[in-house]
């Protein structure tokens, strides 16, 4: 037995619900025990070698979904990244006689993850020479631009001496926790946690920016989050490229990281703005403007996307996911057997 330990401290350092609880290292040592020892070698090793926290949670999501598949007894032939294929999906299976070829994606918000990369190359550059040793956790207004991170690592530098770390967790960059602010507006919150091993070098931890200075969550913005499905679905279709049929099924399994309540706006994101309008016939009735992502001539290589809740973590013992089918291929769809027993089907209006 592989002592992935070690990988599972390390790459998943800033989740304290996980790296913090004995029965989770375990449960998860187990796990990637199992899936060595079952063939997925490439997945444990695609976890195993990613040092970055995000990334590495991407696999366990990845981890997660294997594992769901596993347990559906019908499943037959589970594979993944099949050698064979020269852009392989993520996972192929057979599912009573129909094939299914499945990518799994995180979605992240793409402005966010710009703020994030700067904030990540800014803490390394500047405070990783800082011997305390400690993670430094940050939650960043919208109002935060790229001119404000000379002054406020300055600011760091020079202030260092006056902060410690955390000592409850009870929020989530824990207390105590500390403020920068600009012209009377708060724009950035930050804590720091002390490393288990205690090496010396302060290094980047939690990143939010999901936030507003209230402490309420902004609303989603809706282009950046059509933006975003848009991005991951593309990547998707390199995948996902075998013709769709009665017998073969292509899912795009996606669980939405930066953006709360995406499940209210996905609809509008794949099968365009909802609308109330008048039929000469029907009267008012409320329907989708062609301006969606699932159109005829658009995505047609992809069945649908299973949306999964931002909830659901890598111990999760049930799936839970809403089904968004392409329009060209319900008919297809109906033929396919439910890779996932508790997956809600929508759809679009029709006018």
């Amino acid at each position: 037995m592989t002592d992935f330990r070690p990988n599972i401290l390390a790459n998943l350092r800033i989740y304290p619900g996980i790296v913090e609880d004995p029965n989770c290292i375990e449960t998860l040592n187990d796990i990637l025990n199992d899936l060595d020892a079952l063939g997925f070698d490439k997945l444990v090793q695609n976890f195993c070698t990613q040092p970055d926290p995000e990334r590495a949670c991407d696999f366990l999501f990845e981890i997660w979904i294997c594992q769901m598949l596993r347990r559906n007894q019908d499943v037959q032939d589970l594979q993944y990244e099949p050698s064979e294929a020269r852009n392989p999906p993520d996972f192929r299976f057979l599912l009573h006689g129909v094939g299914f070829d499945m990518q799994v994606k995180r979605l992240h918000n793409v402005t966010n993850e710009l703020t994030k990369l700067l904030f990540q190359r800014e803490c390394q550059r500047r405070l990783s020479t800082i011997l305390n040793p400690w993670f430094i956790n940050f939650w960043v207004s919208e109002h935060f631009t790229p001119q404000h991170l000379n002054p406020f690592f300055v600011y760091l530098k020079q202030s260092i001496d006056q902060f410690s770390p955390v000592t409850t967790l009870e929020t989530i960059l824990g207390e105590p926790q500390y403020s920068w602010e600009q012209n009377g507006t708060t724009l950035v919150r930050f804590s720091f946690t002390e490393k288990r091993r205690k090496e010396p070098g302060i290094f980047p931890g939690v990143i939010s920016l999901m936030g507003t200075e209230n402490g309420l969550m902004a609303s989603i913005d809706t282009t950046a989050f059509r933006r975003s499905v848009d991005r991951l679905l593309k990547k998707s279709r390199k995948s996902l490229n075998r013709s769709v049929s009665p017998t073969q099924a292509n899912l795009l399994v996606m669980q939405s990281v930066h953006f709360l309540f995406a499940d209210k706006t996905m609809p509008d994101a794949l099968y365009g703005n909802e609308v109330i309008g008048w039929h000469q016939e029907r009267g008012l009735e409320t329907f989708h403007e062609p301006n969606g992502l699932f159109r005829p001539n658009k995505f047609s290589n992809i069945c649908g996307l299973i949306l999964v809740s931002s909830q659901a973590w890598g111990f999760s013992e049930r799936f839970e996911g809403d089904y968004f089918p392409h329009p060209s291929h319900v008919q297809n769809i109906q033929c396919h057997p439910k890779p996932f027993e508790e997956m809600m089907f929508f759809g679009p209006r029709k006018k």
